[in-house]
């Protein structure tokens, strides 16, 4: 879903020619420097969180919040290589729905691990 909103936000932008004030030969590097820097980074989480040890259990929600963040910067990323204001705007309303899918796979791996949900019972369930 946020893929194809990201890309036709672009094609948006372009066919209605909603531009950053940005030159093309500026914009186009940076953007893919900061695409190629939240890939790196979600990258590096991702081989963080296959980790199944219980130091790396204790970490998983800052390592979730990190990939949001990571995410948020290849969709910025995007958008400035592509100067679009348009793509911006969708960036920025991407990250509640980033936040809540990582709360989501949170509690089903909470759910996985402890076999109750993590809402049913919460004195019991440690929150790290």
């Amino acid at each position: 879903m946020h893929f194809a909103a990201v890309w036709l936000s672009v094609a948006t932008s372009l066919v209605a020619g909603w531009s950053l004030p940005i030159r093309i030969y500026v914009s186009f590097p940076l953007g893919c420097m900061l695409w190629c820097l939240g890939l790196l980074l979600n990258l590096r989480l991702v081989r963080f969180l296959r980790l199944d040890t219980a130091a790396y259990r204790a970490r998983r929600t800052q390592y979730s919040y990190q990939r949001v963040a990571a995410r948020t910067l290849m969709n910025a990323g995007i958008a400035l290589a592509f100067r679009s204001w348009f793509t911006m705007l969708v960036t920025a309303m991407l990250i509640p729905f980033y936040i809540s899918a990582s709360r989501k796979r949170r509690e089903y791996l909470d759910y996985l691990r402890t076999g109750m949900l993590s809402d049913a019972l919460p004195h019991r369930v440690k929150r790290h």
